[in-house]
């Protein structure tokens, strides 16, 4: 009885209750149930003088705004990197409607008894060469949920390389070194890719040690270079940003990060950026 009282508690504390439904449970699916594609692909590359962007923690889609600014937000985007997918009806929908768009869904865990799925999505036009999960080996405390972070892969149109999109929400109430794991493991498989590299989600590192691990990892060990903002709006965490995009390989043409009183459906602002590959690798012709 003392364990399922503390883990409604948590539930609460911890924001993982569904707008729905305080009381439903989470219940972490088995390894061949975690991912799940919903939509369609309409291209088979990517723009590489042009690559757009937008990265979002949708909170669930709980706010009354969501969709619609989903809708607004998705325009003439070529990737989207969403944490806090939250499939239910209401979300399916909108996401079906975008009838370009295939997404790649990786499942932290589902709602008993409702099954609905949470985690991270990643939408795109170009269908993906490659697509991996990695499931922390952390977990949340006392409600026992894991983070993911999604792997994808493009195709580069005229350009013997391809595109990696990391998309991922960090575990957030562990230690640094906890914290760590997830970002090495991601590290691995990033370190490995030849070509350029978006590396971007929430991050969780609302703390000064969360954030200078993080850097540590990200910027110093993979070289990959933080996106800024002119007028930076990104959720803070006592006083810490915990939403970044990372990029290597790629120039920042431009980026955005919107105010809460212009993107209310969520509890974490939008941030859009348009790239172009630098110094591409050409596929070489033949006579």
């Amino acid at each position: 009885m003392m364990k399922f009282v503390l883990t409604l508690l948590t539930v609460t504390l911890f924001n993982v209750s569904t707008p729905a439904n305080a009381f439903e449970i989470p219940w972490v699916p088995a390894k061949k149930d975690i991912m799940m594609m919903m939509g369609s692909y309409s291209d088979s590359s990517l723009n590489p003088e042009n690559i757009s962007i937008l990265v979002w923690n949708m909170y669930k889609g709980s706010n009354e705004t969501w969709k619609a600014d989903y809708q607004k937000l998705i325009k003439k985007k070529d990737i989207v990197i969403a944490q806090e997918m939250y499939l239910n009806d209401n979300m399916k929908d909108t996401f079906n409607e975008h009838e370009l768009y295939g997404y790649h869904t990786a499942t932290s865990f589902m709602y008993l008894p409702s099954q609905t799925r949470t985690g991270v999505t990643t939408a795109s036009y170009a269908t993906p060469t490659s697509v991996i999960h990695q499931r922390t080996r952390v977990l949340e405390p006392v409600i026992g949920t894991p983070k993911m972070t999604l792997i994808t892969k493009y195709e580069l149109e005229g350009i013997d390389q391809e595109l990696l999109v990391a998309n991922i929400h960090s575990v957030n109430f562990v230690t640094v070194i906890q914290m760590a794991s997830q970002l090495k493991d991601a590290a691995k498989e990033i370190s490995k890719h030849k070509g350029p590299v978006i590396f971007a989600g929430d991050f969780n590192t609302w703390s000064p040690g969360k954030v200078s691990t993080m850097k540590k990892i990200v910027e110093e060990e993979l070289g990959l270079t933080e996106v800024a903002f002119k007028i930076d709006n990104r959720k803070k965490v006592f006083g810490e940003i915990i939403d970044y995009i990372y990029v290597k390989g790629l120039e920042v043409i431009d980026s955005r990060s919107f105010s809460m009183e212009q993107i209310p459906g969520s509890d974490h602002t939008p941030m859009t950026a348009n790239l172009r590959v630098s110094k591409p690798i050409m596929v070489a012709t033949h006579p």
